[in-house]
């Protein structure tokens, strides 16, 4: 029977199904960032509507898609298999918004490979992890593409906002050719994940997802410098100008998970134990998609910091949502950055 074929024989000395798992870790570490970014867009859209005048601008949209992208693809999966695997693994796990995890780690992610069966494996795993590369993808680019967005208020500078809006079709037309090449890289299209096909042809999947992580890192590099010329030129004192070119290089973070990822993405492909091996990848697209929604949303949170936790700091200034900080005077340039209004255009300093 299928069921009964494995994938691997194990190692000497191992025993199959000795209780090495590291699904529960992989569960985790996606409710726990997932969570997260979940609470910073819900926070991000509360001071929208409620503490600004602001409107809802293109950068919000993209951030609140990538909430909806993912309730999208985590509900396309098998509910019947979830709860399945919810109620035999014992994990108090939300079936409706995790189905995509689960999906996947049913098919072996997380087991070491002498643990999988090809029943699992075939096709189950070449099909999820390819729906779950698509999401990371197009969830990456629309972070890019909110921050971009938002870039495009900061300046009214010719060479500026033409730079944002060429590196905004860039990352687009990446994740287009990004999603082409992962679909259609085998010929016939079902090699891609079926792996008892024997004829046929595939590129080689190590040298596409090097190039395309690597354009992803040089995008993150391009996104994090491309404001500084155009902040550190507002008319603003020196320490708000420092303050804001910090707030816009949490992005560092960012881009070094994306490094981080990519290193070790190369030695998972041609791992011997790939089930196990590719976890990490999944722990650390988590962090990657979440961080980049965190910092796509940290100047937008500014509002809501200066109304709400400057009492937990013992601030006796309160924010008004369209006048600033009572009794002291407002930094127009810094409120159009941090507030994200639309200023005019001869409060913008020109160079």
């Amino acid at each position: 029977m299928a069921s009964t074929v494995y994938m691997a024989s194990p190692p000497a000395g191992v025993e199959r199904f000795a209780g090495d798992t590291i699904q529960p870790n992989m569960a985790t570490c996606a409710i726990t960032t997932a969570v997260i970014a979940f609470a910073i867009v819900a926070l991000r859209l509360y001071t929208r509507i409620f503490l600004t005048a602001a409107r809802f601008q293109m950068d919000d949209v993209f951030v609140s898609s990538i909430r909806l992208l993912r309730f999208g693809v985590l509900s396309s999966a098998d509910t019947r298999l979830v709860q399945k695997f919810v109620s035999s693994s014992g994990l108090a796990l939300s079936s409706t918004d995790l189905n995509l995890l689960i999906v996947v780690m049913q098919t072996g992610v997380g087991l070491h490979m002498w643990d999988v069966t090809m029943a699992q494996y075939n096709p189950g795993l070449g099909i999820w992890t390819l729906a779950a590369t698509l999401f990371y993808a197009w969830a990456v680019i629309f972070s890019k593409l909110s921050i971009l967005a938002f870039y495009l208020r900061l300046s009214p500078q010719f060479w500026f906002r033409m730079l944002t809006m060429g590196l905004m079709a860039i990352a687009t037309c990446y994740v287009l050719v990004y999603t082409f090449l992962l679909i259609f890289r085998c010929n016939p299209i079902d090699k891609n994940w079926d792996i008892t096909i024997t004829t046929g042809s595939c590129l080689n999947t190590r040298t596409i997802m090097t190039v395309l992580s690597v354009a992803n890192i040089v995008m993150d590099a391009l996104t994090l410098v491309l404001p500084i010329p155009v902040i550190m030129g507002l008319n603003m004192r020196l320490a708000q100008r420092v303050s804001v070119v910090l707030i816009f290089s949490s992005g560092i973070f960012v881009c070094a998970i994306a490094i981080k990822r990519t290193v070790q993405m190369l030695g998972a492909l041609t791992s011997a134990d790939y089930t196990w091996d590719i976890t990490e990848q999944f722990y650390w697209s988590y962090i990657e998609v979440n961080a980049g929604i965190l910092c796509a949303s940290v100047p937008a949170l500014k509002p809501f910091a200066k109304r709400h936790l400057n009492n937990v700091f013992g601030s006796s200034q309160r924010y008004n949502g369209r006048n600033g900080v009572s009794g002291e005077p407002t930094d127009q340039d810094t409120e159009a950055i941090m507030l994200r209004y639309t200023p005019k255009r001869s409060s913008y300093t020109q160079f």
